[in-house]
């Protein structure tokens, strides 16, 4: 790889903008590896509610479903995506879009972007810096008053 491709990815972010607050940073990155949970557990909604009516029309009842409120998943999947959204357009973006919303590993990312994967894991850590500094403002922004007291 050219040298000026891997700087492109690498200019310097300044401290202020990255987080090191470690529960906030574990906080984002299970906000965002949520988004692996809710595709599944819409997929289960989804499966649930095929086999309910196959079994309506078979005449089997059951109650309650396995997956729980497809709309609760949908916009658990919608919030992590807005969150991603939300931040500025840098390679840690893309790099973020690419592991927690298509699921990639880092390594295949990595070869997404077309950097090492030494470097995907650096821009990794600075991803979830500069998304974990960006967070708090997000969810104020996201969350309404009844939500905030439950």
């Amino acid at each position: 790889m050219p040298l000026s491709a891997s700087k492109k990815y690498f200019k310097r972010i300044p401290p202020t903008e990255l987080c090191d607050d470690p529960i906030l940073l574990c906080e984002v990155r299970v906000f965002l590896e949520s988004y692996k949970t809710a595709s599944r557990m819409l997929r289960l909604v989804c499966d649930d509610e095929r086999s309910s009516a196959a079994d309506r029309e078979a005449g089997i009842i059951y109650y309650g479903t396995v997956g729980g409120d497809r709309d609760y998943w949908l916009t658990r999947l919608r919030a992590v995506r807005d969150f991603i959204d939300s931040l500025e357009n840098r390679p840690s973006k893309m790099l973020l879009y690419y592991h927690y919303v298509r699921g990639l590993t880092v390594e295949r990312t990595a070869e997404e972007l077309d950097i090492s994967r030494r470097n995907a894991y650096r821009l990794k850590k600075k991803a979830l810096g500069l998304a974990a500094a960006a967070y708090p403002a997000w969810l104020e922004a996201h969350t309404t008053p009844a939500e905030s007291t439950t």
